[in-house]
C-alpha cells in the first residue's frame, strides 16, 4: 500500500468521507446521464406548432364558417366590438358627428361588410396585439394598418354605416323602406 492508502485506512473517518464522495459522484454521474437522455428527448421532439399539440388552429374568416359556427363567433365579435372596439375607438357621439349618424350604427351586426371587416380587424389584433407573436410594433402596424382604415370605411359616406341613424341604427330605414 502507498501512503495515501494509509491514510484511508485511519481511524479518523477519511475512508468513510471518501466512501461518501464516491457515492455522491456515482450519483451526480447518473444524474449526468438522466439529464442528457431527457435533453436528447427534448432536442428530438416536436415543437408544439408542428405537432399540433400547442395553440389551436387559428380561427378561419368568419364567412367561411359553418352555420353554428359562425353564430358563435358572431356572438364573441359582437362582445368584442361593444366592449372594446366601440367604448375605446368610436366612443360615445359627440356634437361634430355627422348630422345624418353615419358615425356608427348601433346595430352593425345587420351589416355583411361592417361583419367581415370588424371580423378581420379582430383577428389582426389577436395576432399583432400579442408583442411576443408581433414583436413591440405589432400594436402599432395594428392601428395603422387595419384599425384606422376600417374604421374610416365603416364610417365614411359611402361605407355601409351612411344610411344609418346613430341614434336608431337603420330600423327608420327599414320602416320607409317596408311602408
Amino acid at each position: 500500500m502507498t501512503s495515501t492508502d494509509d491514510r484511508m485506512l485511519t481511524s479518523d473517518g477519511l475512508s468513510e468521507r471518501v466512501a461518501n464522495l464516491q457515492n455522491a459522484m456515482h450519483r451526480l454521474g447518473a444524474d449526468v446521464i438522466r439529464l442528457q437522455t431527457q435533453l436528447s428527448e427534448f432536442a428530438a421532439a416536436p415543437r408544439p406548432e408542428e405537432s399540433g399539440d400547442g395553440d389551436p388552429d387559428p380561427t378561419p374568416f368568419i364567412f367561411n364558417m359553418s352555420r353554428d359556427a359562425y353564430k358563435g363567433e358572431l356572438a364573441d365579435l359582437v362582445r368584442w366590438v361593444n366592449d372594446f372596439l366601440v367604448p375605446v375607438y368610436v366612443g360615445e357621439p359627440h356634437d361634430d358627428d355627422p348630422a345624418d349618424g353615419t358615425a356608427w350604427c348601433p346595430v352593425w351586426w345587420e351589416h355583411h361588410e361592417a361583419v367581415g371587416r370588424l371580423h378581420a380587424l379582430r383577428l389582426a389584433y389577436d395576432e399583432l396585439a400579442d408583442t411576443r407573436i408581433s414583436g413591440p410594433s405589432g400594436p402599432g402596424v395594428w392601428h395603422r394598418d387595419h384599425l384606422d382604415p376600417v374604421l374610416d370605411r365603416l364610417r365614411s359616406a359611402r361605407g355601409p354605416f351612411a344610411a344609418c341613424s346613430r341614434a336608431m341604427g337603420h330600423v327608420e330605414r327599414r320602416r320607409s323602406a317596408s311602408a
